[in-house]
């Protein structure tokens, strides 16, 4: 949870979870202190969605930076276990970005990934 007050900006993470998944609620409270203004509670649910989608969103981004995954194998089977090691992201974060780059490149001819 991100909290604001005034010029004082801080974010709570429930130490019950996973080291993984406190990172990754990390980057998503991160994205609301850095990006988004108001008090959640009192907005229309339409804009709270838009903020929680741009924060799952920026969440994908900042664990997974697309200029530190160009040198990996990608061919390799265990190659999600890797990389969720390496970057300390659940599987489940990294097979969503690495889709989402697969997506982008198979509209855009840029070579990343065979």
């Amino acid at each position: 949870m991100a909290y604001e007050f005034g010029r004082f900006k801080s974010i709570t993470i429930d130490k019950r979870l996973t080291t993984l998944v406190q990172r990754e609620r990390f980057y998503h409270e991160l994205c609301h202190i850095l990006r988004h203004s108001g008090r959640q509670l009192m907005m229309p649910a339409a804009f709270r969605e838009l903020q929680e989608w741009d924060a799952r969103n920026f969440t994908r981004y900042a664990a997974l930076p697309l200029h530190m995954l160009k040198n990996y194998d990608y061919k390799q089977p265990e190659i999600l276990d890797t990389l969720s090691e390496q970057f300390k992201v659940t599987p489940e974060l990294y097979a969503d970005r690495l889709q989402r780059i697969k997506l982008k490149l198979s509209c855009n001819p840029i070579r990343f990934i065979s």
